[in-house]
């Protein structure tokens, strides 16, 4: 039997924790201001794009992985933001914006974290 593509988990440090990522969904939005004329055209009279919003679902595997609610909660509330690696993008100037924590009794809990970025780069790559 042949292997097309070997599924591994993608370690991403969020705070003082990992995450062993087993999925990743990222997507973007720019909304538009849209009114219509005496005449009945259509105009666009204003536009903006909003922060990105990135998807972190996996697993958390430490000595108590509850601890990772405390941490992942306070960080909800902090207002300085901080910046996350996920193969080789580093997505900068997030913030937690969600968070769903699931413990099965495993030894570890399932995690989903969604944060919003302002700034998306490769790793090693000015942005100008």
């Amino acid at each position: 039997m042949n292997y097309i593509n070997k599924k591994e988990s993608v370690p991403v440090q969020i705070g003082d924790f990992t995450l062993y990522c087993e999925k990743f969904k990222s997507s973007g939005v720019k909304n538009f201001s849209e009114h219509n004329t005496v005449s009945g055209n259509e105009i666009i009279t204003n536009s903006g794009k909003k922060a990105v919003r990135i998807t972190f679902s996996g697993r958390i595997c430490n000595k108590n992985p509850l601890e990772f609610l405390v941490k992942i909660n306070q960080m909800m509330y902090n207002t300085e933001s901080f910046s996350i690696e996920y193969k080789e993008t580093v997505f900068g100037k997030c913030h937690v914006q969600s968070f769903v924590v699931d413990d099965e009794n495993n030894g570890y809990i399932s995690a989903t974290v969604t944060l919003i970025a302002t700034e998306i780069s490769l790793k090693g790559v000015e942005t100008s």
